[in-house]
């Protein structure tokens, strides 16, 4: 029987073991695989690498970046984000003090004068009673009563430089952003920046000038006006001086936080150069960078105080020997400078070159010679202006858009224009004429003094300039006398009937022959080209050179008129008979008379 009862108890016991192991050998196996896991996420946490050194130089971290992915680089953006704001914060922090401390000087100064006010009444409120021989009357009373409301001004403006100070003291920022500004006032660099000595720089100026502050409004309570005159006039003088230091101190603090921002600015330069750097490569991997561009935008300012003098010339001279300030710019300016005169001499050299080439190639056309070469000229000055201002670090992008952008509207605003440009191509292509030909174009006859890529401009026989759209003189009939190296000099006379014909002809080809600028080759040839009522049409011509033409024109119609009147040959000219009809005895008498026409 008791075996039968202790053998459920071990039973039960044995599972107890059993599932107390298991449950233990879960739970060794899951701590392990728990640590690990929490181990895993801690060590695939993402970090940012390129902010481990925030004045690597700008080329090293454009390598630095390039194998980076999207994901990457949001979070290479988003550490130098932070970066920028705390240095903006830092430049607010410090922009305010300045401010501040402004106001605490001027403060402190209206403080001064309102003493000197006090004591030039108190002065006379003592001169009148000493007057009176030591008794009161309603003039000195009058002048004591003056005295007291100085020293109550005094008194108030004096309260404000303490309230100015005060503030500073409790903002931790502002006063954060002092210290450092006082910790900076030993550096050399700063002191020949600042032309100071060594012994007016320090720490403990700016708490005794908030001493000096407070003792002299401890000091200015006591004094009343008309009791104790010469004490009260000196306790003035002395609390006077007092603010006349606190207020020299302040200057000294100010102008030191002035220098500690323009560093904090060049710093923020720095970084800024930087952050662009990143986002660049974060934008051609297809990144989001609108919102981190109006951000750099809206903290890149510079805010000057042009009423603050002493601080806008330290703000002056510390850009202007600041290497993120005036160096830079100095240095960008240099670069453009140089790159501008470099391509307009590449330019130079190019036009002389292109303009010779263009010599060598027979058939072309001037017009499109000059054209080549002026583009080439000009595109090679264009160039290295871009060139220049991605040089300085100028996003060319915005440049080159707005400039489509524009070229897209002007193309509907400026159709006619857009189509002179294409007339004007295809004459220089075409060349159904060029500079210095005599060509007709409808009613005018003159010769070609100009084209460009809108107009066409003829030089009249009188030395008048007529201006063509080349619209109008693409799609007009074009006459050009000068298209080739020879011209026609041609003559039609008007001989009589009853002159002997060949003779006529042959004194034209004679006097023709023998002009010396009348060439051999082709020959001059002449035939009777018309038979009207009264006279016969002889035409004669040879040939010249066309640069020739008006001189052998003139020339020869010279000679031929002296030569037929030589001969005895008249020119004839037209008859005109005329019918008189007798109407008083109604005979009609036929009286023919010849006149010339």
């Amino acid at each position: 029987m008791k075996n039968r009862k202790k053998t459920p108890k071990l039973g039960y016991r044995l599972r107890v073991i059993c599932l107390t192991g298991f449950i233990f050998t879960i739970t060794a196996w899951g701590f392990p695989v728990q640590s690990q896991e929490a181990t895993s996420e801690e060590s695939t946490t993402p970090a940012a690498i390129t902010t481990e050194d925030i004045e690597i130089p700008v080329d090293e971290l454009e390598l630095l970046v390039k194998p980076l992915t999207k994901e990457e680089l949001e979070l290479e953006a988003q550490a130098w984000l932070l970066l920028l704001k705390e240095k903006v914060k830092q430049i607010s922090n410090a922009e305010i003090a300045i401010k501040r401390k402004n106001r605490q000087t001027k403060e402190a100064q209206e403080a001064v004068e309102a003493l000197e006010e006090a004591q030039k009444k108190l002065e006379q409120a003592n001169e009148a009673e000493e007057n009176q021989g030591g008794v009161s009357n309603d003039k000195s009373l009058k002048k004591a009563q003056e005295a007291q409301e100085a020293v109550e001004e005094a008194q108030e403006a004096v309260e404000e430089a303490v309230k100015a100070e005060e503030e500073i003291q409790q903002d931790e920022q502002l006063q954060e952003a002092v210290e450092e500004a006082l910790e900076e006032q030993g550096d050399e660099e700063k002191k020949i920046l600042l032309n100071q000595d060594e012994e007016t720089v320090g720490t403990e100026e700016a708490q005794e000038a908030a001493e000096d502050i407070e003792e002299a409004a401890a000091s200015l309570e006591n004094v009343e006006a008309g009791t104790n005159g010469a004490g009260s006039e000196q306790q003035l003088e002395a609390v006077s001086k007092k603010l006349e230091e606190a207020a020299e101190s302040t200057s000294e603090v100010k102008t030191q936080l002035v220098v500690n921002v323009t560093e904090l600015q060049e710093e923020r330069v720095a970084i800024i150069d930087r952050f662009n750097t990143v986002l660049e490569e974060f934008s051609e991997k297809g990144g989001e960078v609108e919102a981190y561009d109006l951000y750099i935008k809206s903290v890149s300012g510079i805010e000057i105080d042009v009423t603050d003098t002493e601080g806008l010339w330290v703000r002056v001279v510390g850009w202007i020997q600041s290497e993120e300030g005036g160096l830079r710019w100095l240095t960008k300016i240099v670069t453009f400078v140089v790159i501008v005169s470099v391509s307009v001499i590449v330019a130079l050299i190019l036009r002389v070159v292109t303009t010779r080439s263009l010599g060598l190639v027979r058939g072309m056309s001037e017009i499109l010679r000059l054209f080549i070469v002026r583009v080439v000229w000009q595109g090679t000055i264009v160039i290295g202006v871009f060139l220049a201002l991605a040089a300085i670090e100028v996003n060319l992008g915005p440049i080159l858009a707005l400039i489509g952008g524009a070229s897209f509207v002007l193309a509907f605003a400026l159709q006619s224009n857009i189509g002179n440009l294409a007339s004007g191509l295809m004459i220089m292509f075409y060349r159904p004429f060029d500079v210095g030909d005599e060509i007709k174009l409808g009613d005018v006859w003159g010769f070609v003094h100009s084209i460009d890529l809108a107009n066409t401009k003829v030089k009249g026989f009188s030395g008048e300039i007529i201006s063509f759209p080349n619209n109008s003189v693409w799609s007009s009939v074009i006459k050009n006398n000068t298209a080739g190296e020879i011209r026609a000099v041609s003559f039609s006379l008007r001989i009589g009937y009853d002159e002997d014909i060949p003779k006529v002809q042959e004194i034209l080809l004679d006097v023709i022959r023998s002009h010396p600028l009348v060439l051999e080759k082709p020959a001059p040839s002449g035939m009777v080209w018309d038979l009207a009522d009264y006279y016969v049409n002889v035409l004669a011509k040879g040939w010249t050179k066309t640069s020739d033409y008006w001189t052998a024109y003139s020339d020869l119609l010279n000679q031929i008129k002296a030569r037929l009147e030589q001969e005895g040959i008249p020119v004839p000219s037209p008859k005109r008979l005329f019918q008189v009809e007798d109407r008083f005895n109604g005979k009609t008498t036929e009286l023919l008379t010849e006149t010339p026409e």
